[in-house]
């Protein structure tokens, strides 16, 4: 329990660090410096990312975590990898070929209420993107177990950001409509910085060879996409929602109310970081008796998405 109990006590620090930022920016920076059209805005953009993020990952995280610990050569590995990197395609390029032929259909019903969001409705699934492979390779640290900077990128970078971009609203140094543009180079930005520091840590290196088990992994990657997305539409849905019936604008109101409430999960967020790859290292090993122990003293292993 040593590493679970380092790394977990590292990611719930800065994961309150992280929401402490976002707290300032949520609470003050947003509602004072940009006001609650383009609050709303941004949070609108954003929860729609987050629900296209587990399509266009195809899984791809949760599959990395999950089946790494299987392979036993380096060069199956290097191949798993490899495999993993090009398997959100599957989906990114379909999804992104629909959304591009259908996009005044699909952005009518939320542009019909709410014609704010027409600029930056083509966001969405770009900041998805940018979001799915931010997951894969933040999956690559953690199977070498090491979530603690990929947490720090996840949780504070991004927000210390877009806290500075807000003071350059206040400032005038940005417009308004600028910002939103940023905040989605803001998480380009968090991709770079987890890909530099995936590779740090091990250097893929590309084997383009179709794995043995690829039925296991393409029907367990399916399976991630249908609770994945759940999951985050149970979080995220509702905010789009409200742009579709109701002025963007109540999302900014919405969103503070969620954002104060979503701070009771930190603890099991930050441990959940550390302990789903070593989970999925001691099923794969058969060491039952010590995954018992893990089990009891890590409470959240019960939603973890390794079975």
């Amino acid at each position: 329990m040593g590493i679970v109990q380092n790394q977990s006590i590292k990611n719930t620090i800065i994961t309150f660090l992280g929401f402490g930022i976002g707290a300032i920016n949520a609470l003050f920076f947003y509602t004072h410096f940009l006001g609650k059209l383009h609050y709303g805005i941004v949070t609108t953009v954003l929860s729609g990312a987050n629900i296209m993020m587990p399509i266009m990952a195809f899984g791809a995280q949760s599959t990395l975590i999950r089946f790494f610990s299987s392979y036993k050569e380096q060069k199956e590995r290097d191949e798993f990898l490899t495999f993993i990197l090009f398997l959100p395609l599957a989906l990114i390029i379909p999804v992104g070929l629909g959304f591009y032929v259908f996009y005044d259909q699909i952005s009518h019903a939320w542009i019909q209420e709410n014609p704010e969001l027409k600029p930056f409705f083509w966001l969405i699934p770009v900041i998805g993107l940018f979001m799915a492979y931010f997951e894969v390779f933040y999956a690559w640290a953690k199977v070498h177990m090491k979530s603690v900077t990929g947490n720090f990128i996840s949780e504070v970078l991004v927000r210390m950001i877009i806290m500075v971009l807000l003071v350059s609203v206040h400032f005038g140094w940005i417009a308004k409509d600028t910002f939103v543009y940023c905040a989605a180079l803001a998480y380009f930005a968090q991709l770079v910085a987890m890909k530099l520091y995936a590779i740090s840590i091990k250097m893929p290196v590309l084997r383009f060879v179709v794995p043995k088990n690829i039925r296991e992994i393409v029907q367990y990657s399916s399976f991630i996409i249908v609770s994945g997305g759940i999951a985050v539409m149970l979080v995220d849905f509702d905010k789009v929602m409200i742009a579709r019936y109701l002025p963007v604008s109540e999302n900014a109101l919405y969103s503070v109310a969620i954002f104060i409430s979503t701070v009771i999960a930190v603890p099991s967020r930050a441990m959940t970081q550390i302990v789903a790859p070593i989970t999925a290292r001691l099923m794969t090993e058969n060491k039952h008796d010590e995954l018992n122990d893990l089990y009891k003293k890590v409470p959240s292993i019960s939603r973890l998405p390794v079975d």
